[in-house]
């Protein structure tokens, strides 16, 4: 009898182990158990003496009953284990289709189990504040003021939301990326949208509307530069275009490329070759169909950290590169030119010097412009640049020389003859950050080691940075435009200050003061006169721009 015993006590104890793997098993071994346990009480009670009747109606004392009955338990057991089993598999197979969610201080992702699969959700706020001092001077406007007869109004100050972006990206069959990204703020522009094909490290394809590979400044991220406007080089450069761009990136011998995006400043040396539109100075293709011309620009970007893996410590954060760029355009509109911070018109193509009017009394009346200047043939430019970050030290410049042909009226010429002349422009910055609280600066912008949180006295991370930007507008321009209302150069100055709530919230503070020639002025004449040439252009100086500005910024 204790053989039977032992083999219903082993029955017990594999139903128990298969209910720790399926639930759904549980109720039967509980009865089981309970089965189990009256069987062993009833046989204790006959090895004691016990009358063989208190058992008989439940267990068979013969020999075959007991066997059968084993014999059922077993199956019993088998078919829990088999079913256990099955449902295990069943549930395996379904979880190896489910994707992963995860949330945090990068966004949030879905991805798939396997890794092969991300769809990525982004965003990014940006609240302006821009107060002007000294800004009676003010800039001068179309219509009267641009005659110098009328009182120019000062610049106003105000707030603005310079951002709402709410953005996708991810990727697809490992090395399939794309970025979606339209700005509400900005009316309802579509900054990115594009397809990067990365079918090698040192070989990708990216199509579609993206940042095109000049300025080093515009290739920073909105969110990580360390002034709340960027400076004049970026301005000689287009903003966004839509085109085609072989791209790549090559790992020091004996380390392992990593993908880096369409511009890349993780790797040891990377490339951009690309063939855009070709949206001009300042501008921005905020539609594919905007395109029309036939001849498209061709840009190019070499960059490389060459002391990457070097054991060099302060020297791991230098990088170097070079830019330019090659387009060939027929009556390319003209975008205006800005300054930084202050964000005002200090250039545009489009405020021509007056061609004809009748002088009245001593005042022009019935003014007649120049046609607004177009390219129109070789566009050139060749950008320098440099980084260099080495603990909380961060440094960045660029030089950029800016070679165009212009289309204008000419006022020199019988009327409807077109004059073209070179344009050469040219503009530099240097600008020099540290982090007073310690933490690493990056080209990506800081982390602070401890986040904004007074209960427990940490306060984030402070980074103070100072700017020195000079753009140089061609003088030859000055034969077309109004010199009373586009300036020829401009010199600015700029300290501010950052302090990171978190990696993802930040307050800026910046101040900037910007030195104009020309800009200023007013016209006269002395008879009506269909030359250019007879109206006389009294000409100063622009009142300096002193700007304060803030910016509250959350990105993730």
């Amino acid at each position: 009898m204790k053989s039977h015993k032992i083999l219903l006590k082993l029955s017990f104890l594999l139903f128990t182990l298969g209910s720790t793997e399926e639930a759904s098993a549980k109720t039967t071994v509980e009865l089981l158990e309970k089965k189990i346990n009256e069987l062993e009480a009833r046989l204790a009670r006959y090895e004691n003496g016990s009358s063989a009747k208190e058992i008989a109606p439940t267990v068979s004392l013969s020999e075959n009953n007991q066997n059968t009955d084993l014999n059922k338990l077993k199956t019993k057991v088998n078919l829990l284990e088999r079913k256990i089993e099955v449902d295990k598999e069943v549930y395996e197979a379904s979880a190896s289709k489910m994707p992963k969610f995860d949330a945090g201080a990068d966004g949030f992702r879905i991805t798939s189990q396997d890794g092969r699969h991300q769809v990525r959700i982004r965003g990014a706020v940006q609240a302006d504040g821009r107060f002007f001092a000294e800004d009676h001077g003010g800039v001068r406007t179309a219509g009267v003021n641009n005659l110098g007869t009328g009182s120019v109004s000062g610049i106003p100050d105000q707030f603005q939301l310079k951002q709402a972006r709410v953005w996708l990206e991810g990727k697809f069959f490992d090395n399939i990326y794309f970025k979606i990204m339209p700005d509400f703020a900005a009316n309802n522009i579509l900054p990115d949208a594009y397809l990067d094909y990365a079918y090698k490290s040192y070989a990708g394809l990216s199509v579609g509307k993206q940042k095109t590979p000049l300025s080093l400044e515009r290739l920073q991220g909105d969110a990580d530069g360390m002034f709340l406007e960027r400076a004049y080089p970026t301005y000689l450069a287009n903003n966004r275009d839509v085109g085609i761009m072989l791209h790549g990136e090559f790992a020091k011998p004996g380390y392992k490329a990593e993908y880096g995006g369409p511009v890349d400043f993780k790797n040891f040396i990377s490339y951009q070759l690309g063939v855009f539109n070709g949206a001009g100075d300042n501008a921005s293709l905020d539609k594919s169909s905007a395109g029309t011309f036939d001849d498209k620009e061709f840009d190019g970007r070499l960059w490389s950290h060459p002391f990457q893996h070097s054991g060099h410590d302060w020297l791991e954060g230098l990088g170097l590169g070079v830019a330019g760029s090659w387009s060939r355009p027929t009556g390319l509109a003209l975008n205006k030119l800005t300054s930084a911070i202050g964000s005002n018109s200090i250039l545009d193509y489009g405020f021509t010097k007056v061609k004809t009017a009748t002088v009245k009394a001593g005042a022009l009346s019935s003014p007649s412009y120049l046609a607004a200047l177009t390219g129109e043939g070789d566009h050139i430019r060749i950008y320098p640049q440099a980084y260099w970050y080495a603990g909380p030290l961060g440094f960045m410049g660029e030089y950029v020389l800016s070679e165009q042909n212009l289309n204008a009226y000419s006022p020199y010429k019988t009327s409807g003859k077109a004059a073209h002349f070179k344009q050469k422009n040219s503009a530099w910055q240097a600008q020099l950050s540290y982090v007073l609280t310690g933490e690493d600066a990056t080209f990506q912008g800081v982390k602070p080691i401890r986040i904004f949180n007074p209960s427990e006295g940490t306060w984030g991370a402070l980074q103070a940075a100072v700017r020195f930007s000079d753009l140089n507008i061609d003088p030859d321009t000055f034969n077309y435009l109004d010199p009373t209302r586009n300036i020829r150069e401009a010199k600015s100055w700029a300290v501010g200050l950052n302090w990171f709530l978190t990696q993802n919230a930040v307050v800026r503070a910046d101040y900037e003061e910007t030195y104009f020639t020309g800009g200023d002025g007013s016209i006269t004449g002395t008879g009506t006169n269909t030359s250019g040439d007879s109206f006389k252009y009294s000409i100063t100086d622009r009142t300096t721009e002193k700007v304060f500005a803030t910016r509250f910024q959350l990105a993730f």
